[in-house]
This record gives C-alpha cells, sequence and structure tokens, in this order.
C-alpha cells in the first residue's frame, strides 16, 4: 500500500510540475496501478467458504453433541487458509481435521488438505473449545489430484464436492461434518 501512494504522490508531483507531460499517451491512470491484474493476483480478492460442522452430515454416522463452523479462503495466489473452531460439547477427543474430496458417487473421499498441525499428529485434544488456523497442507497422496494448483482449481469450480470435518477417538471417521459450497 506505501508503493502505491508513493507512486499516487510521485504522479500528483509529476502533474503539478511545469515538466508535466502534455500528451494523454504518456498518463498513467490511478486505476491501472490499483486494479489487480495477472502480474498482481495476489491483491485479487480471497474467495470464500463457510460452513457449519455437524455430526447428522458425516458418513459412517456419528452421534455427538460436537459441533463446528469452518471459514476456508483461497487467496489470489491459490493458498488455501482454514480458519476452524470446534465447541467440543460431545467431549470428542479431538485427532485431527481435514479438507476432503468426494470420490464420485460415495459420501467420503480422500485427504486433500490438513487444517489441523502438525500434519499427521494425533492431536488428543480434549478442550470445550478448539480453534484451528492455519494455511492448508496438501495432501500429495491424495489419489484425486497430482498437485495443490489441480486441487485449489477443482475446488474453485465445484466447492459443493469438498467437505471440512474433524476425527475423534469415538468417531475415527469423523464427528463434525460440513460441505464447502
Amino acid at each position: 500500500m506505501r508503493r502505491v501512494i508513493g507512486v499516487v504522490c510521485g504522479l500528483v508531483a509529476l502533474a503539478c510540475s511545469d515538466n508535466s507531460p502534455s500528451s494523454p499517451e504518456q498518463f498513467i491512470s490511478l486505476a491501472s496501478i490499483l486494479q489487480p491484474s495477472a502480474n498482481n493476483s495476489d491483491l485479487a480478492p480471497p474467495t470464500v467458504f463457510n460452513t457449519t460442522m455437524l455430526s447428522s452430515l458425516e458418513s459412517p454416522a456419528c452421534t455427538s453433541d460436537s459441533k463446528g463452523n469452518a471459514h476456508v479462503s483461497v487467496d489470489g495466489g491459490g493458498t488455501v487458509h482454514s480458519n476452524v473452531h470446534i465447541n467440543n460439547q460431545g467431549d470428542e477427543v479431538v485427532r485431527f481435521g481435514h479438507i476432503h474430496h468426494l470420490n464420485v458417487g460415495a459420501a467420503t473421499g480422500p485427504i486433500i488438505w490438513w487444517v489441523s498441525a502438525p500434519t499427521g499428529t494425533n492431536l488428543q485434544l480434549t478442550d470445550r473449545n478448539l480453534r484451528f488456523t492455519q494455511v492448508g497442507d496438501f495432501n500429495a497422496t491424495n489419489g484425486h489430484f497430482a498437485t495443490h494448483a489441480d486441487a485449489v482449481a477443482e475446488l474453485l469450480e465445484n466447492p459443493g464436492d469438498f467437505y471440512v470435518n474433524f476425527h475423534s477417538n469415538a468417531c475415527p471417521g469423523g464427528f463434525a461434518r460440513g460441505f464447502l459450497d
């Protein structure tokens, strides 16, 4: 932002000087500086998905009073960010969380991104209120996508084919799930 302000100040100073350009071809519009372009994709607004995670959405079924909310965003550079809050009223021993991609015609699918850290660690958390905020860690052995970029492209195109869920000792297949859309 400081860079943009500096450029704007420079343009204003140039326009006010005796040596200001007289030809419209030399004029640089403020909109062209501030507008994100293909070369400046990190400035593009993120694509955001929110979901409520419930045990009633799990497959196989799990009975738990624990539930949660997940906020997943993809920034202009393709990085997946997650912010998850678990209300652990079911006293689950929380192991880990993921973003999965559904297998065609099935109710489950492989792990695409880990949303709990450290990746692969059985956390064994029992707190009533749990928060997980991190960059999604791509699972290269997922069987659906060869690269993180391929997975992000599919997420942006068909978010309803992805779900966030958290696993516990009592419900190893998941105790709270929510579909992105």
